[in-house]
């Protein structure tokens, strides 16, 4: 009759292969798209008033100005010089937010992380295992 420690070493080995490999890759996945897919930059806009308008202005990565022209409505709580953090997608910097954006791929990213937990542990339990 196979003991618990018997039963215990094809688990892991498979617990090992499921998880490690899986959860590495949603790793790699999540990089990825952080990097090159959904990479929001953050800047200090100011927002301005002038004969074209109102709304914000920021300089992006190479010193470059951008305007996000505003109805005055959206901005009413704001006065001319008040300056806020504003998100902008580098390569589009028309694309921009002034809320914080959510991570790209998050619940991959959390996954991944359990995942590559459970498949290490299962590892150096296969060769702590035979010790015992």
């Amino acid at each position: 009759m196979p003991t618990v420690l018997d039963m215990a070493g094809p688990i892991l080995e498979m617990l090992t292969w499921m998880c490690l490999p899986t959860g590495l890759g949603l790793l790699f996945y999540t990089g990825f798209l952080r990097r090159f897919v959904h990479p929001w930059a953050v800047a200090d806009a100011v927002v301005y008033s002038d004969s074209t308008g109102v709304g914000f202005r920021w300089l992006d990565r190479k010193q470059q100005v951008h305007r996000a022209p505003m109805s005055p409505h959206d901005i009413k709580h704001l006065s001319e010089g008040d300056t806020l953090p504003i998100y902008y997608h580098p390569k589009r910097p028309t694309q921009w937010q002034t809320v914080e954006p959510e991570e790209a791929g998050r619940t991959a990213a959390v996954l991944g992380r359990v995942l590559t937990g459970i498949g290490a542990v299962a590892l150096l339990a296969g060769f702590v295992l035979p010790m015992f």
